[in-house]
């Protein structure tokens, strides 16, 4: 009965979450992308379609239409690599940037609201948790 009271709870967060839409004016996995590149440029970093494969899972054809997507809105930009003419590398536009940032404040916010809710001692304990359960799962899926 343990497994079907984890299961319940986990898809119950899932649920919430994807319906509430954490961020508001992107969907989901644009917003995602998003920030990856905007970290990765912080870095200096430039990613290829592949690298965001590898980073989110998300399986290339879906990659392709979510890119084209972000491209048709102005928010990211193809372009041949410099050094390697066989990598085509993505960067995020200003336009992009400003959007990802203002629906990440919102999302910080959501998200500071439950830090007042549930308590700061909580969330610290919550966290190390939720990374170990997020490790595990990731471990599991790759023996299967």
């Amino acid at each position: 009965m343990l497994n079907e009271d984890l299961l319940s709870a986990w898809l119950h967060l899932g649920v919430v979450i994807d319906n509430q839409r954490l961020v508001s004016d992107l969907p989901f996995n644009e917003a995602l992308v998003c920030g990856i590149l905007l970290r990765a440029q912080e870095r200096g970093q430039a990613l290829t379609a592949s690298d965001l494969c590898t980073q989110t899972r998300i399986l290339k054809s879906q990659m392709n239409a979510l890119l084209n997507s972000l491209e048709k809105k102005g928010f990211i930009q193809r372009q041949r690599s410099r050094t390697d003419l066989r990598r085509m590398e993505l960067s995020l536009l200003p336009c992009g940037a400003e959007r990802y940032q203002e629906s990440h404040r919102q999302t910080l916010a959501l998200v500071d609201r439950l830090i007042d809710s549930v308590g700061p001692d909580t969330v610290r304990t919550l966290i190390p948790m939720l990374l170990q359960v997020a490790d595990n799962v990731d471990r599991i899926l790759k023996e299967v």
